[in-house]
């Protein structure tokens, strides 16, 4: 997973969107919905490309994290959290379920003695 600088998220999402992330995938009871292309796909199947967290400060102090992503067949996109307390507790649980497809380990080589 890479992780990318950017000023604003609107700068971000410019920028993913002439680089082919141009579906938005939203939670839902079965996973990752794209709802332009009336297709799900389940955590596991969906890698994570790149990730940013920005911050804004103001009278609301908000935090957002941008995900961009592929799923089966090549469809890119995003997946944006606002990092909220997780009201949708399968937001939270597909995102650590993606990272940690992503974090898994090569199985380890054996080599001949």
């Amino acid at each position: 997973m890479q992780v990318e600088r950017f000023s604003d998220l609107e700068e971000a999402l410019a920028y993913y969107r002439q680089q082919g992330f141009v579906h938005v995938f939203e939670c839902c009871a079965q996973g990752w919905q794209c709802r332009e292309l009336d297709q799900v796909f389940c955590p596991e199947a969906v890698q994570i490309d790149t990730c940013q967290r920005f911050q804004r400060c103001g009278g609301t102090h908000k935090v957002a994290v941008l995900y961009t992503v592929v799923a089966p067949g090549g469809t890119k996109g995003i997946i944006l959290d606002n990092c909220s307390t997780y009201g949708d507790v399968l937001f939270g649980e597909y995102l650590v379920r993606m990272k940690l497809r992503q974090l898994q380990p090569a199985p380890a080589h054996r080599y001949a003695s």
